[in-house]
């Protein structure tokens, strides 16, 4: 026992007093070790929501009529990631990857590589992964 060292703050390693299984000298330090630990965890979803997010933001802005037909490399430049969107919308003839309420479908025009730009719409309703299943 004569061994024993004081218990440190898992945050700041200053000296613990009062119970034997403190982890923290206070609040501060335990919210901040707990946001560290968090950040680390989720840094990919983070990530990709940050993603979704700045897509969300180029649709709107080259569309604020809800509508349009943009060139690929216009929103390629302007940062948009093709990779991240929140969801998908089939219409009858191609699918909308949604970023929130925007979306885009790929096309192409006299050989050219372009997108359409759409704002959400009431008939577009909510999606359900099991409509197309046979029974």
């Amino acid at each position: 026992m004569d061994n024993l060292q004081p218990n440190t703050c898992q945050e700041c390693n200053k000296p613990l007093n009062g119970r034997v299984d403190k982890k923290f000298c206070d609040a501060y330090c335990r919210n901040s070790y707990n946001n560290k630990s968090k950040r680390e965890n989720e840094r990919l979803i983070i990530g990709v929501n940050q993603s979704i997010r700045r897509n969300r933001r180029i649709l709107k802005e080259l569309s604020p009529q809800g509508k349009t037909l943009v060139r690929r490399d216009v929103v390629e430049s302007m940062g948009f990631n093709f990779n991240h969107f929140s969801s998908l919308y089939r219409s009858q003839s191609s699918y909308y990857y949604m970023s929130y309420d925007y979306g885009f479908r790929a096309l192409i025009d006299n050989g050219k590589q372009k997108i359409q730009i759409i704002q959400i719409q009431n008939y577009m309703g909510s999606f359900d992964p099991w409509q197309h299943i046979k029974k």
